[in-house]
């Protein structure tokens, strides 16, 4: 059973005037019960997510258009889980975060109960000298071809009179184990954090052989630079270029020698390196064509290109086709470089019909192919093979790697292979000014198994939009031929009501109720309160 419920508060003032101030704030509070489908563990959470952001408009005193003007914006984020923990007890008890709780075998190196992180926090200049210079100076997010990313430092822009603009910018990468930062932004394939207290604190590991994968956070230099389009509006394209080193002492084996020791690296080193183009092309009553490519130059290899048409057949009728490829491509010290990893391409078409102003209709459907090296279905079984075990053997016994190197090498069993999924999207909607009804089916079936589903939904809104009603009802389905005993169907409703008494305020309850045969019955109670205040 689980039961949940989250009470998320926000402030939010009118639109800023000269030398405005801002004020948000975000609070939401969760809790549940998660059930093991083996009904071994009960895993129970107590979740407090706050964010308050503070912001200053027009610091240079009235606004002119065109001229200079200055900003200073700050957010912080407050992830609580109360419930880490919850779910050891006796000689366990507080083990998660307690090393010398139970010989350590709970303890999970960087967990915190309540990470602090700084979002963002920054001071901006616009349009200064004639509007030909713009600036970020502090914590700033980053978003292109090449991903989201955020770093500490400073960013430059020029803009010219010629539809070219010119950006640069350095400082540090945004790195998880660091004061007041998040490891979302960084290159995958590392597990960081800080080693504070390592060897001292009873309560924490004697040393960094104790979890040679958990490396010790360093700061990360970082730069880039970027071309880009400033005009005209239907037109744009953006060249991009990033690298990132990594610093101090890493561990480079995963288990420590006989005595104790481990052996690292230290000095600068890239972490990453990348580039990437994209640019779209939009013509209204026409249509639209948008693509992108990064390379990764450590890897040396293309890491992800995209394209899309988009066609505008009169006015009620969108058509469109798609093409995603992707590679995973991992921060260089990590040990996933040295493992094969092959990309996964998605072509799909789609359309979107207004059948009648209230009536419309969208479908998308396509494949997506999931390449590899050699056949996993053959490959195992040819190691078995080799030293006269029989293909029974796989994933039972553990072979010499000496003996299969030859066979491990030849080309002939390392040959690409695909895989093929099926994907299907349904949707329909109606609409009026009071009322909304959504019936919604997909499909994803192949080899490897299939997900297939539905549901439908709907929300009346009364008296003046003041009160609303709401319920959607789903059933799905999925199989996996490795898993044959995990199949299942799950069938779930949700019940909500929603209150606006005003422009400052609105309120929403819901109840949902899922049941399937590997979980049995949950339940999740949902409560939502938005405020505005403009002070």
């Amino acid at each position: 059973m689980a039961a949940a419920s989250l009470l998320p508060f926000a402030l939010a003032p009118r639109a800023a005037a000269a030398a405005d101030f801002e004020v948000q704030s975000t609070t939401g509070v969760q809790a549940y019960e998660v059930a093991s489908p083996w009904g071994a563990t009960n895993i129970e959470r107590r979740r407090l997510l706050q964010t308050l952001g503070l912001a200053v408009y027009n610091i240079q005193g009235d606004s002119m258009p065109g001229a200079a003007d200055y900003s200073a914006t700050v957010r912080l984020r407050l992830d609580a889980d109360f419930g880490v923990n919850g779910h050891l007890e006796g000689a366990q008890q507080g083990g998660e975060t307690d090393y010398s709780v139970a010989g350590g075998s709970r303890y999970i190196p960087g967990l915190r109960e309540a990470p602090l992180d700084l979002m963002y926090a920054y001071f901006e200049g616009r349009n200064v000298a004639s509007g030909w210079l713009g600036f970020r100076v502090g914590r700033q997010y980053v978003s292109d071809v090449l991903g989201w990313w955020s770093f500490d430092g400073a960013l430059l822009r020029v803009t010219t009179p010629y539809y070219v603009q010119i950006e640069a910018y350095g400082g540090l990468e945004q790195r998880g184990g660091l004061p007041l930062s998040t490891s979302r932004f960084e290159a995958q394939g590392m597990w960081r954090g800080s080693h504070r207290g390592f060897g001292d604190d009873r309560t924490l590991p004697g040393s960094a052989a104790d979890y040679p994968a958990f490396q010790e956070a360093q700061i990360a230099p970082a730069f880039g630079v970027a071309l880009e389009s400033a005009g005209p509006s239907f037109l744009h394209g953006r060249l991009t270029y990033r690298r990132v080193y990594n610093t101090g002492t890493a561990i480079t084996q995963q288990f420590p020698d006989a005595d104790g020791d481990v052996q690292t690296t230290d000095g600068s080193r890239i972490s990453q390196e990348r580039l990437g183009y994209a640019a779209d092309v939009n013509v209204p009553n026409l249509g639209g064509l948008k693509g992108g490519v990064t390379y990764d130059l450590y890897s040396e290899r293309v890491g992800s290109f995209y394209g899309g048409l988009e066609v505008y057949a009169g006015s009620r009728v969108t058509l469109g086709a798609d093409v995603d490829y992707f590679v995973p491509t991992f921060d260089a010290d990590s040990i996933w470089n040295w493992f094969t990893h092959a990309p996964i391409t998605t072509i799909t078409g789609r359309a979107a019909v207004d059948i009648t102003r209230e009536v419309d209709l969208a479908a998308w459907g396509g494949t997506r192919m999931w390449m590899s090296e050699g056949n996993p279905e053959e490959f195992g079984a040819g190691q078995c093979d080799v030293v006269r075990l029989g293909p029974e053997c796989v994933g039972t016994t553990t072979l010499d790697p000496s003996a299969l190197e030859k066979y491990t090498r030849d080309e002939d069993h390392r040959a690409t292979t695909m895989t093929t999924d099926v994907l299907a999207n349904l949707a329909s909607r109606y609409r009026t000014r009071t009322s909304s009804v959504e019936l919604r089916g997909m499909l994803q079936t192949g080899e490897r198994g299939r997900r297939t589903g539905a549901d439908l939904s709907g929300e009346k809104r009364l008296h003046g939009q003041r009160y609303a009603l709401g319920a959607r009802v789903s059933l799905y389905n999925w199989a996996d031929p490795l898993r044959p005993d995990r199949d299942a169907t799950s069938f779930g409703y949700v019940l909500g009501a929603g209150y606006r008494p005003g422009e400052f305020a609105d309120f929403k309850l819901e109840w949902e109720h899922d049941m399937n045969r590997l979980v049995g019955q949950r339940f999740r109670v949902v409560g939502l309160v938005n405020l505005r205040v403009a002070p």
